[in-house]
């Protein structure tokens, strides 16, 4: 596989160049299930990795290479990439106890004629704010666990599409939707279990997948919770929050999303529940 249109001077070819450089500061060189590989001519899966930190900062090769080194750091730190590792840490979501069953999917719709990999975060089904969010490296561990496996699905070890360069304002075709349902939430409000959660996940997400969200949805948003966008703008950048699409009424979710079999029924959609879509997904990538 090659990359096209790589001249001499290209940001990409100039980031590669300090990947030894990287690799050697963070002491661990696997990140989305691939080995980044400093050898020439580059490996395409390692090109994939670095056009996304270089989309992510307008293609500052310096801004670039520190964000990958903090990342390669963090998830040596955090216990990513483990030889055997599932997901990525080692558990499943669903591993992490009951308090989690049911809060998070992964799944497939059909976006622009497009497959497109969906991340459902069930905040109805919390059980106890304390068991889900009162353990903060818990509930992190649990949510990278689901990022993890929806990147999975990505197949960025065996894909020969490559990631447009930043400056030809096209879309990365490597990206993920997330959906996040708020039907029958009553007890987020101020909670600060949940504001320190949502911060922490937010900042994840941030500094350590880059250019991973297509589109976010916010479905059946109570009023209270206007809070959580607000500290999400002084996180986030301006092009990310531009991702961001509130629905108030659920039924409209499918019709956004722009599926109808791969949406849950309730949704709007005609497909069966969120479990059954997921089993769809885990049947077709064995």
């Amino acid at each position: 596989m090659s990359w096209p249109d790589l001249k001499d001077d290209h940001p990409l070819l100039r980031l590669h160049a300090k990947l030894p450089q990287i690799l050697e500061e963070a002491a661990h060189d696997r990140i989305w299930g691939l080995t980044l590989s400093a050898e020439s001519p580059p490996a395409f899966s390692t090109l994939l990795v670095l056009q996304k930190y270089l989309r992510s900062v307008s293609d500052d090769v310096e801004q670039a290479a520190t964000a990958l080194a903090r990342t390669l750091k963090w998830r040596k730190e955090f216990g990513l990439d483990g030889a055997g590792l599932q997901a990525g840490t080692g558990k499943t979501e669903e591993e992490y106890g009951p308090d989690f069953d049911g809060l998070g999917y992964v799944t497939i719709v059909k976006h622009n004629g497009k497959a497109e990999i969906v991340t459902w975060n069930v905040y109805g089904a919390v059980k106890s704010l304390k068991s889900t969010f009162g353990d903060l490296d818990r509930f992190l561990r649990w949510r990278v666990a689901l990022m993890e496996r929806a990147i999975s699905h990505l197949h960025l070890e065996s894909t020969t599409m490559p990631i447009p360069d930043y400056c030809s304002n096209t879309v990365d075709p490597h990206r993920i939707a997330q959906v996040h349902l708020y039907e029958g939430v009553s007890f987020l409000r101020m909670d600060p279990h949940v504001k320190a959660a949502s911060k922490a996940t937010i900042e994840i997400m941030s500094a350590h997948y880059p250019e991973m969200l297509s589109r976010k949805f916010f479905v059946g948003v109570p009023l209270i919770m206007s809070w959580m966008f607000t500290a999400m703008k002084l996180i986030i950048s301006a092009e990310t929050a531009k991702k961001f699409v509130v629905i108030s009424y659920k039924e409209n979710l499918a019709a956004e999303l722009g599926d109808a079999e791969g949406v849950p029924a309730e949704y709007g959609g005609k497909g069966p529940d969120l479990k059954h879509l997921e089993n769809v997904l885990e049947s077709r990538d064995a």
